[in-house]
């Protein structure tokens, strides 16, 4: 027997590997790819802000202190924390919160501190997004515009 012979009929001629398929799924692929990919801009602002010495001479330092006024929330009701006021925290009353007692302690507050118009409000973690949204508008409503959250 020729073991020559018999080698060359086992290897074959080596069939070509088909790639136009793969060619077409990445010529599809690609420009879909490119159409809805999002391009991100990046913007620079020019800011100029004051030097140190600019600061002092321009603005005096304010004669009013500050006041930080804080008003939790939480599932039992409300807590309001002012300089120099004593407040009772306002519990629920029929599984609902007290808006007008809050609006009245507010209005006390704002009696005390007209100049004041800055609040931090501290919801708590099982506090209804609306309930929130419903303390900011009394904040507005009782003379306090400038509202920041606190976690």
């Amino acid at each position: 027997m020729n073991l020559k012979k018999a080698s060359r009929r086992d290897r074959g001629t080596g069939d070509d590997v088909n790639i136009t398929p793969v060619m077409n799924l990445f010529l599809v692929l690609v420009p879909f790819l490119l159409l809805t990919a999002v391009f991100v801009r990046i913007a620079v602002l020019e800011l100029s802000l004051p030097s140190l010495s600019q600061q002092s001479q321009a603005a005096p330092k304010p004669d009013k202190p500050i006041v930080i006024i804080l008003l939790a929330i939480n599932k039992d009701g409300f807590e309001l924390k002012a300089p120099a006021m004593k407040f009772q925290p306002i519990p629920l009353k029929n599984e609902s919160y007290q808006f007008d007692v809050l609006r009245k302690n507010l209005e006390r507050i704002k009696a005390r501190y007209p100049d004041t118009e800055e609040i931090t409000i501290q919801p708590g973690d099982d506090v209804l997004y609306e309930i929130i949204v419903k303390v900011m508008d009394a904040c507005r409503e009782s003379g306090f515009p400038n509202i920041s959250i606190s976690g």
